[in-house]
């Protein structure tokens, strides 16, 4: 059940949507249809990205009123019910973020699999899609996809860097001076460069192919991050004060 579901959902409509710009793309370059194929995921996970991006701006933009809340009740409990409501009242989802990374990474993984079984015949194209005559997996004929590149996932380690960096500087900040609040900053710090590394590692490690969806999907959600901080920035969201 859940394999068919997994072929069904992911691989195939991966598998052919790649077959279907590798046969249009000048020189049957495999690197650009999977750009191209990145930027359609990037485009239909767009909404939920924007709301996680403006959820933990909104976040940020309450930190005051959450510092006021706290020092008007000591009174856990009742601390976490008016941020909650707070969150509420202002449509933020706390865990929009973490449910993003649920949604990309078995694609990611998909991706890695139909590129890795892209020469076999494990799965057919629909019957309205046809393979490509010519093939290239040497990405502007200078990359091989299906082998590693250190150039490619030190790409993917940097944009995911910057990318951190503006997470960083759109997440609420630890409150108080406690064992807690110090552990809660230790660890935002080192998740801006211990991410980075770890996404170097997993692309060098798994090919070039999937450091460049890594590159083109950091590369989009910096764009994204960077429009949206902007906009809001210009009072389009409103913030509701408790």
């Amino acid at each position: 059940m859940l394999h068919t579901l997994w072929i069904t959902l992911l691989y195939q409509p991966i598998y052919n949507l790649l077959l279907v710009f590798i046969s249009i793309v000048p020189g049957g370059d495999v690197g650009i249809a999977l750009i191209i194929v990145t930027l359609i995921v990037k485009a239909l996970l767009f909404p939920l990205t924007q709301r996680s991006i403006e959820s933990q701006l909104k976040m940020r933009a309450l930190e005051p009123q959450i510092a006021k809340l706290k020092e008007e009740t000591t009174d856990k409990v009742e601390q976490n019910k008016r941020t909650y409501e707070l969150y509420k009242k202002n449509k933020i989802n706390p865990f929009s973020g973490c449910l993003l990374i649920l949604i990309q990474l078995p694609i990611i993984i998909a991706l890695y699999i139909v590129l890795r079984d892209f020469n076999t015949t494990s799965v057919l194209p629909y019957s309205f899609v046809q393979h490509p005559e010519v093939f290239n997996v040497k990405f502007l004929g200078l990359v091989d996809l299906t082998g590693k590149s250190i150039l490619f996932a030190v790409l993917a380690g940097l944009t995911q860097f910057i990318q951190g960096k503006l997470m960083q500087g759109r997440q609420s900040k630890p409150q108080g001076q406690g064992m807690q609040a110090q552990l809660a900053k230790t660890m935002q710090i080192q998740m801006v460069y211990f991410i980075p590394l770890i996404t170097a590692y997993v692309a060098y490690q798994f090919s070039a192919a999937v450091a460049l969806y890594l590159i083109t999907s950091n590369i989009v959600t910096i764009l994204q991050e960077l429009y949206t901080a902007r906009r809001m920035k210009k009072g389009q969201a409103a913030i509701v004060v408790a």
